[in-house]
């Protein structure tokens, strides 16, 4: 971890529960988009939000180290649900408090951009939210998009922005490419954020990705 990342976890002042070494080990078995890196860039942008919106840093940094652990057994679908699942075991092994934990796990489960079913309801679930979402657009977002689409042999490029079917005609398997992604998903993140620091973070972010993705289309149409 570089200087910076862990001077922002370190930050936090939040009691060592959870050891980064212990933590990283959970996280071997994850993909590329969402393996230990992914995770310190939540935690850092977490607890950069946390602190600005006067939320508990300490339920956010644990969110965070936990919220998308990759439970043997479970599918993306429902990782949420399982990462929640297993974040309360261990935190109950840690020693902090079931109301704590409780708050802990609704961030977990609320984190999920796909599943909305369960809404952040407390500021620091709103702060995992946003954080996990910005990093998904921006330059790393579109790093991680077209990580994403390597290690599942998709297609880099098959058609511009523009010409994206509707909602219910997405393409699927490797014609479903960073493009869809962008248009599906990506593009829509913004709009989704729930507090003022990551919306002015936000902003910035969105604009260079809609650039790229303006930029992208023009090389491989040939325009550019």
């Amino acid at each position: 971890m570089s200087a910076t990342t862990r001077g922002a976890v370190d930050s936090a002042n939040a009691p060592d529960l959870l050891n980064e070494s212990e933590i990283r080990r959970l996280y071997a078995a994850g993909d590329a988009a969402h393996d230990f890196d992914h995770v310190l860039r939540v935690t850092t942008m977490g607890i950069r939000i946390a602190q600005a919106e006067g939320a508990d840093v300490e339920i956010v940094r644990a969110a965070a180290l936990l919220h998308d652990l990759p439970v043997p057994g479970s599918v993306r679908t429902s990782h949420h649900v399982a990462a929640a699942n297993f974040a309360a075991d261990l935190l109950r092994t840690k020693g902090m408090d079931a109301p704590r934990i409780d708050h802990v796990v609704h961030c977990i489960q609320a984190h999920r951009y796909r599943d909305r079913s369960i809404q952040p309801q407390t500021l620091e679930a709103k702060c995992l939210y946003d954080a996990d979402k910005l990093d998904s657009i921006g330059a790393i977002g579109v790093a991680r998009a077209f990580s994403h689409t390597g290690s599942h042999n998709s297609r880099l490029w098959n058609q511009p922005v523009d010409e994206a079917p509707p909602d219910d005609a997405q393409p699927s398997g490797s014609e479903y490419t960073p493009v869809h992604e962008y248009v599906y998903k990506l593009r829509r993140i913004l709009a989704t954020l729930y507090t003022p620091t990551a919306r002015k973070i936000g902003a910035q972010r969105h604009e260079f990705m809609a650039r790229f993705y303006e930029q992208l289309d023009a090389e491989m149409g040939g325009s550019a």
